[in-house]
């Protein structure tokens, strides 16, 4: 009853906005989006949070100017050591070297406490533990953390800060997501996701040559069905990022957030989702849904096209992937049927057609090879000798 209590009265405050003015001027459309912005920010995303509950925030807050923001600096300390950040302000056009934390808020009761600027402040469990993984035992790390580095009692600050969300995502030399604390099948999930992410890496010893289609699977699940792959603020966050690293537990993956490697880590996944060792086992059904990753990665390969002036077309590939569970007689047509599509649409002649002499892997292959070479995606070792 208090989740749906503090929900729907922050939801009704929210027409008495300071700038309720922009909701009657059309001719300002951003003032909507603002808005809306804000509202979903702290209502839906940011579950009936109550008003800020850090102490003295009148005298740990001090004004910003126009264009700045505030960072926060975590000391370094030990494990058991209490928690002992610093807010500094920089100027988002030529901020301190930074990175942008993407997280899940988490419930609003469920608070642990650190200090800021000497002070000791309440925050929520998923803050906590993302600044506890992210301290150093020697160096400082200089994060943005909405939950902190924006006043919270502030509605002026807040509507703008807000408003510049985007500037300070893709300003950060990096967009940290913190996914949550790692458990028993945190360390394959992160391994095989490594293995995607490093697209000129054949890995001698994959995961799944010690491991069960079904454990291999439920290993990556529970990576990528985590919360954060469910908000609607993290796409933003991870979409803006000009260099990714994905944080589960002590375990991580990084990537660059350019073209070309984005279209690696795409076509190394759904190759690996249509090969033969998730299709062909007679007694198992893949049932691993890579939506929530690929929705992430194949927004931020388009937002790397656009700023390259390109656009990106669905290759054959893509449609296998999507029709990778419809059924047929021989599972080698599940590849040729799809060439049929794709060859009357894009012209010129393909190297690779029906052969029922090949056997189903080395269709795969042949498959997966001519469209790396007609898509023209460059630098790829595909993993096929791992399956």
């Amino acid at each position: 009853m208090v989740y749906f209590s503090n929900f729907w009265q922050k939801a009704f405050r929210f027409k008495f906005l300071p700038f309720q003015l922009d909701r009657w001027l059309f001719s300002l459309p951003t003032g909507w989006k603002i808005s809306f912005g804000i509202w979903a920010r702290y209502t839906v995303d940011g579950p009936g949070l109550p008003p800020s509950k850090f102490p003295g925030g009148e005298y740990m807050y001090s004004p910003l100017e126009y264009g700045e923001i505030r960072l926060l600096k975590i000391l370094p300390g030990d494990t058991e050591d209490v928690i002992m950040t610093e807010l500094v302000t920089t100027e988002l056009t030529n901020p301190l070297l930074y990175e942008a934390l993407s997280y899940v808020w988490g419930p609003w009761h469920e608070r642990r406490s650190l200090r800021v600027n000497g002070q000791a402040v309440e925050v929520h469990a998923g803050l906590f533990d993302a600044i506890h993984t992210l301290r150093s035992s020697t160096s400082e790390r200089l994060i943005w953390a909405d939950a902190i580095c924006i006043d919270q009692s502030n509605f002026l600050e807040r509507n703008h800060q807000v408003s510049i969300m985007g500037q300070i995502y893709e300003s950060a030399k990096s967009v940290t997501v913190y996914l949550g604390q790692s458990n028993e099948r945190t360390a394959e999930g992160m391994q095989v996701l490594q293995l995607f992410a490093n697209a000129n890496v054949t890995p001698e010893d994959p995961p799944w040559s010690h491991m069960s289609i079904e454990d291999t699977e439920e290993s990556i699940a529970d990576i990528i069905h985590r919360p954060w792959f469910t908000r609607i603020w993290t796409v933003q966050e991870a979409t803006l990022a000009r260099h990714t690293t994905l944080i589960c537990g002590q375990h991580q993956v990084s990537w660059s957030v350019d073209l070309q490697t984005m279209q690696s880590i795409v076509f190394r996944i759904k190759a690996a989702a249509i090969s033969p060792h998730f299709t062909s086992t007679s007694n198992y059904t893949s049932t691993l849904d890579w939506t929530p990753l690929l929705n992430i990665l194949e927004t931020q390969m388009r937002q790397a096209a656009r700023r390259k002036g390109r656009v990106l077309r669905r290759n054959q590939l893509d449609l296998a992937f999507d029709f990778r569970h419809r059924q047929s007689m021989d599972p080698r047509d599940k590849y040729f049927a799809i060439f049929s599509i794709i060859e009357n649409d894009a012209g010129g002649r393909l190297n690779f057609g029906p052969d029922y002499n090949l056997c189903l892997e080395e269709v795969h292959r042949r498959f997966t090879a001519e469209v790396q070479r007609i898509s023209k995606i460059e630098g790829i070792q595909t993993i096929e000798a791992a399956w």
